[in-house]
């Protein structure tokens, strides 16, 4: 159970990497000196946003899996469901950059914490 918090507040902190990144910054990071509207930054920063508050629902819910379980579920749902659109873009649009085919994958497998955090409980 202690090795499966450890990972869950790791994991917590990715999103919130990302999250707080993309308020600060927008989305310029990934234009390149291109031009880009508003509207496409408001969204991007919205987005940012939101996985900030997924950070905060692993965190919160790492502090007792038992009775958060539910909490947790929906934020590595919403991680996964996050990798399926990425992986849309891949499939339509292209590779994208390495960190975020590395994002991705990550988001795809995040499912497997819910096998594993099954198994924890269990003990």
């Amino acid at each position: 159970m202690i090795a499966f918090r450890i990972v869950t507040i790791l994991i917590g902190f990715i999103p919130l990497w990302f999250g707080i990144n993309g308020v600060f910054f927008g989305a310029a990071e990934h234009m390149a000196g291109e031009p880009f509207s508003s509207a496409m930054d408001n969204q991007y920063r919205y987005l940012s946003g939101v996985y900030i508050g997924v950070a905060l629902m692993i965190f919160y819910s790492s502090g007792d899996i038992r009775r958060r379980g539910d909490l947790f579920r929906f934020a590595i749902i919403a991680i996964f469901i996050g990798g399926c659109a990425r992986a849309i873009s891949y499939l339509t649009v292209g590779a994208p950059p390495t960190e975020q085919f590395a994002g991705m994958v990550v988001e795809l497998l995040a499912p497997l914490l819910l096998l594993w955090r099954v198994r924890a409980v269990r003990y």
